[in-house]
């Protein structure tokens, strides 16, 4: 965990941390914002070319009332899949599922102790999140949108 003045940002889950981010799994996704800008890519001076985008950063928000700010994230449809290429593709994807009603159905961990949201709809995975770091808050109001 890296820790800023304002905010706690983590980048890999330990058991508490695991136990922590299972309460949540069942919550219903409210609104998903992305960000033109790729945090690395604006870190190592480099532009983010959106046709070939794969890693993406966007704002996550649960019906409870708690949101994630999520860092270089790549959305797989299948996890034996390649990921989603495009910031385009990666925004409508997104948009269509949360408007058909997405759940965060799962909370996973990969080999490097990194964190994974499953995204479902009645119970049947959709998409894959591989987050490369987040950080979260609570929200009183939707961004417009």
């Amino acid at each position: 965990m890296a820790r800023n003045q304002d905010f706690d940002f983590f980048t890999t889950v330990d058991d508490e941390m695991y136990d922590d981010l299972a309460e949540l799994t069942g919550q219903k996704i409210v609104h998903v914002e992305l960000w033109e800008e790729a945090l690395q890519d604006t870190l190592a001076g480099t532009e983010t070319d959106p046709a070939t985008q794969t890693a993406i950063d966007m704002d996550l928000y649960l019906d409870g009332g708690l949101y994630f700010e999520l860092y270089g994230v790549l959305c797989f449809p299948d996890p034996d899949e390649e990921p989603l290429v495009g910031y385009a593709t990666i925004e409508q994807t997104l948009n269509r599922l949360v408007k058909q009603t997405l759940w965060l159905d799962e909370i996973a961990v990969d080999e490097e102790d990194s964190l994974v949201f499953v995204l479902s709809q009645q119970h049947k995975p959709q998409l894959y999140l591989m987050i490369d770091g987040w950080s979260f808050a609570e929200w009183d109001e939707l961004p417009d949108g």
